[in-house]
């Protein structure tokens, strides 16, 4: 990660990718759906949702400093807000431009164990980047089936297979906090399972048998450092209680984006609809292999979307969306990293400016 930040070409390539594959798939699914409606359609359109979309995207993030800040704060380390904000909209930033959204956790934990003031060792700083994703991934098994089935009468046209694609995601989220479990009440076990896993004939034919054992023993030195990293929390268990409550207040105003561009659109929709389509959606985007989900996510959203979008106006309103949910963020977050570059370029600059007086 720490090569990630310190090139500039490299994450410029990773941006231009992104955005390019987004581009042409918004663009291929406006140019096959636009017609004569369209243009009917465009002078209807309420500029003043737009705009409170935008807003509401602008709340998220701080909603998602706060909650970064307060699982930084329920391990005893202190980060500002300007930090938090940073490794947001850094972290995001990196996982836009990476399969699988693989660039955000390793940002994470560069940022919380390099980039503040207040640096966390690596054991703290991987719990802390860990943490978050598995609350949310709480939040959302939790939440899932319960607004699922609330709302299972009136999602007649694609209850199987809403219910397939919900039952699913929850089983690999149910997986991975069954792995967290593991780490924090037994990581003897965990440890145990590791060292079967790295003796597999498929695992040591992968790669050289030094390169493997490194590999592994740093994962178990991460296991043994996050085991006495999470007592902390269990002492702070009111600051990890509203990290909880901020990653519900994040998720449910970034739910409301979908509906607000809706209303600008002057369509009318059923609020379940558009609650389970997006809980749907984001369950799968994660395991979406382009960067950032650029390309399937558009087709994705088009698809579950296409039911109650009218055909001549879907290509708009994925493109609408994906900006502001995705792209605005995206576009902050490579300006945020150059300044961060420009900083960690002026410190080391600094370095060799004391180095040199000293001699």
């Amino acid at each position: 990660m720490a090569e990630l930040i310190l090139d500039k070409k490299r994450f410029l390539k990773g941006l231009i990718i992104s955005l390019v594959i987004g581009i042409i798939v918004i663009l291929t699914i406006t140019s096959v759906t636009i017609n004569q409606n369209t243009w009917v359609s465009l002078s209807y359109i309420n500029k003043k949702y737009l705009f409170f979309a935008f807003i509401l995207m602008v709340f998220a993030a701080v909603m998602d400093t706060l909650r970064i800040k307060m699982t930084v704060e329920a391990v005893n380390e202190k980060i500002t807000f300007t930090e938090a904000l940073k490794v947001y909209y850094i972290s995001n930033f990196a996982g836009g431009i990476t399969p699988f959204f693989s660039g955000t956790l390793p940002a994470q934990i560069y940022l919380f164990n390099k980039g503040i003031k207040n640096k966390m060792n690596l054991g703290k700083a991987t719990m802390v980047a860990t943490i978050m994703p598995l609350i949310k991934t709480l939040v959302f098994s939790i939440f899932t089936p319960v607004i699922f089935f609330s709302f299972k009468k009136t999602i007649t046209d694609y209850t199987v297979l809403s219910a397939i694609l919900i039952n699913g995601a929850i089983l690999i989220s149910l997986f991975f906090l069954f792995l967290f479990i593991l780490a924090v009440k037994y990581p003897k076990k965990m440890i145990g399972i590791i060292f079967k896993i790295q003796h597999l004939p498929c695992i040591l034919r992968f790669s050289k048998k030094e390169t493997i054992s490194h590999f592994f023993d740093r994962v178990i030195l991460e296991i043994k450092e996050f085991h006495k990293s999470f007592s902390l929390l269990k002492e702070n268990w009111f600051k990890l209680f509203l990290s909880t409550l901020y990653t519900i207040i994040f998720w449910g105003t970034f739910f409301l984006i979908a509906p607000l561009l809706l209303k600008g659109f002057n369509l009318n929709f059923n609020l379940s609809h558009v609650l389970v389509m997006q809980i749907v959606f984001y369950f799968i985007l994660p395991f979406m292999p382009t960067p950032g989900g650029s390309g399937t996510a558009e087709m994705g959203f088009a698809s579950l979307f296409s039911f109650f979008v009218p055909l001549h106006l879907l290509g708009l309103f994925v493109g609408a969306w994906r900006v502001i949910a995705f792209y605005f963020n995206l576009c902050i977050g490579a300006i945020v990293l150059l300044v961060e570059i420009k900083r960690l370029k002026k410190k080391k600059q600094r370095r060799r400016e004391e180095v040199l007086d000293i001699k």
